[in-house]
């Protein structure tokens, strides 16, 4: 995704009310919750965002902010294979750094009945951010038992790392992340996102809302993609991704 699309989308923002992140946290702080995705023409985002009552997250002056995510599966990719599966117990592991503090974070996001995401979480070390720790792993071992029934998977290394800019709008009924300028590494491997566009993710309690509605309304379908398993066709390290390419047409790289 191009520079210009995190410039759209910081021009949105920068015109909005903000929240803080205690706000956002308070009005849609969703760890269970259903998600869905689009990926936006910056005319499409735009036609959204100028029908919707929106807020904006603002940190300490700041409404665009710097991630970082490495991904962790089995050398066979079996976490990778569920998804392109679309097993009902699937899930994902992965660090995700806060780029603009550096805070760090060890998730497990696991998918739940009708669709549901639960993310769970812990403070990771930030020089581990491309690793797994004993704790981490311990955390990841109990979370999964928890929900599945079975420890994760061994021997967990890193499979993919995902940087981007994200902005978070908050609606009535729902959180809105826009992601711009998405880059996929993998070793010497990399491939950045072409293209004006936005990547949008809808999170709510429930299926339906007002921005769902709203994006329907504008005839905007929603677009299976998923950061690890496109990135990982994208880069031509998985075989059998199908699902997601269309997604990657859209994005540019296929």
């Amino acid at each position: 995704m191009s520079g210009r699309g995190t410039a759209t989308v910081a021009a949105v923002a920068k015109g909005l009310p903000s929240l803080s992140l205690a706000e956002v946290v308070a009005t849609s702080g969703l760890m269970s919750r259903t998600d869905r995705k689009y990926v936006l023409p910056l005319n499409d985002f735009l036609a959204v965002a100028e029908v919707l009552s929106l807020r904006c997250l603002e940190i300490d002056g700041q409404r665009v902010f710097g991630y970082s995510s490495t991904y962790f599966d089995t050398p066979d990719l079996t976490i990778y294979r569920a998804h392109r599966q679309d097993r009902r117990r699937r899930f994902k592991i992965r660090t995700r750094t806060y780029t603009d503090s550096a805070d760090t974070y060890c998730e497990l996001k696991v998918s739940g009945r009708r669709d549901e995401t639960v993310k769970v979480r812990r403070p990771h070390p930030a020089e581990a951010a491309h690793g797994l720790t004993a704790p981490a792993l311990m955390f990841l071992d109990d979370a999964l038992t928890a929900a599945y029934g079975r420890p994760a998977p061994r021997p967990l290394t890193p499979a993919l790392v995902t940087d981007y800019r994200r902005t978070t709008f908050v609606a009535a009924d729902a959180r809105i992340t826009c992601d711009t300028s998405l880059v996929w590494r993998s070793g010497s491997r990399n491939l950045a996102a072409g293209g004006d566009l936005v990547l949008l993710e809808v999170k709510s309690a429930s299926e339906r809302n007002s921005v769902t509605e709203a994006l329907a309304k504008l005839r905007i379908r929603e677009q299976s993609v998923s950061k690890y398993c496109a990135g990982l066709v994208a880069l031509g390290l998985a075989t059998g991704g199908n699902r997601w390419r269309p997604a990657l047409r859209r994005l540019g790289v296929a």
